[in-house]
């Protein structure tokens, strides 16, 4: 399961704030700019930059045929596993699905030109308990908006920390993907944190 958390600046005056407040229904921290008096006699911000945390969403990733091969191979056939993993995403709307693999994913990864992040980001696991593994503790994955675009879904995968890579070989994994319920407009600077939790079951 992964959930997906956007994160978004306004660069506001203090009445936008208040608008933005009703209008969302979210929390709004202040970072604190030049100071002017209210008519509550208080010094507040008279312009300044306010952060908005919303959008909270969570989605059930589907696990590809290349990722389930390779659990079995390492579990029952003796290959080695795979230590890093990384958490990327896609800027197109595709639906992913079992056939896609990490040399034709199916999918327009994101770029450089897209995030700040310079790379993919890795996957941080706690400890497994009650047969799951999670990031929830932290830390979460998470990228920044460089530029204005649609971040359609996200996807998991092993072998090359490089953005856009498609190395067809046993040690480059695409594990799983899912395009959003909602896909998530950017603009500059807006950020996406991502935590995720991988359930085991035994039926």
């Amino acid at each position: 399961m992964l959930t997906v958390e956007l994160q978004r600046k306004w660069d506001l005056t203090l009445g936008e704030v208040e608008a933005k407040r009703e209008r969302h229904g979210g929390y709004i921290g202040v970072q604190m700019g030049h100071m002017v008096r209210h008519r509550s006699r208080l010094l507040v911000p008279a312009h300044c930059v306010h952060e908005y945390t919303g959008e909270v969403e969570r989605e059930h990733n589907l696990v590809t045929n290349e990722a389930l091969n390779h659990v079995l191979n390492v579990q029952l056939n003796a290959l080695a596993a795979l230590a890093v993993w990384y958490f990327t995403g896609f800027s197109d709307n595709v639906t992913v699905l079992a056939s896609h693999d990490y040399a034709v994913p199916g999918t327009t990864e994101i770029t450089t030109s897209d995030v700040e992040e310079a790379i993919r980001e890795t996957m941080n696991f706690n400890v497994a308990s009650s047969q799951s593994i999670d990031n929830v503790a932290g830390p979460v994955a998470q990228y920044k908006a460089d530029q204005s675009f649609t971040f359609y879904g996200g996807q998991i995968m092993a072998g090359s920390s490089a953005f856009g890579d498609v190395t067809d070989d046993a040690v480059h994994i695409y594990w799983a993907g899912k395009l959003f319920g909602t896909a998530k407009s950017m603009i500059l600077d807006d950020t996406v944190d991502l935590t995720y939790t991988f359930p085991a079951s035994a039926v």
